[in-house]
């Protein structure tokens, strides 16, 4: 919330206070709130699937930070070592963390074709929501691109 953003504190003369202009949270509401919403998002899945924790063989959780992580993967009594996890090099990319993650898990071949995958996140506007998916076979990715390779060229 912002408190001075012009919605809960109108514009009026004078200036509102510097630390009322910025974005402000209750850390340990957001906390409590996250594990105790992807937990539960996550059993409510499985369950639908008819999986059960040990059919997981990677966990992806939103990538907010690592103690939410390990809360959400102890709530639901997932070993931490089957939680992919990148935000202690990169930080919290926000909405990409999961697709980033994936990537980088299928790029250090963490994730292999068959394995099943649990998903979860917690976002803005308190959302939450899971999934699960069967990782595919992928083709194998494109080189990267040389612009000092010699050879023909071709333009779209």
């Amino acid at each position: 919330m912002v408190a001075a953003g012009g919605s809960r504190q109108r514009s009026r003369p004078g200036e509102p206070s510097r630390q009322d202009r910025h974005f402000g949270m209750r850390g340990k509401e957001v906390y409590r709130h996250a594990v105790t919403r992807m937990a539960e998002s996550a059993r409510a899945t499985l369950s639908r699937a008819g999986w059960k924790t040990d059919d997981v063989d990677h966990f992806v959780p939103h990538q907010a930070n690592l103690r939410i992580l390990h809360s959400v993967a102890d709530d639901l009594g997932l070993p931490r070592e089957r939680c992919v996890t990148h935000v202690e090099s990169v930080g919290n990319t926000g909405a990409a963390s999961i697709p980033l993650a994936l990537a980088d898990a299928a790029a250090g071949q963490t994730l292999r074709p068959g394995d099943r995958v649990l998903l979860t996140a917690f976002g803005g506007g308190l959302t939450w929501g899971s999934c699960l998916l069967t990782w595919p076979t992928l083709p194998a990715p494109a080189p990267p691109y040389d612009p000092h390779a010699q050879g023909e060229r071709t333009t779209s």
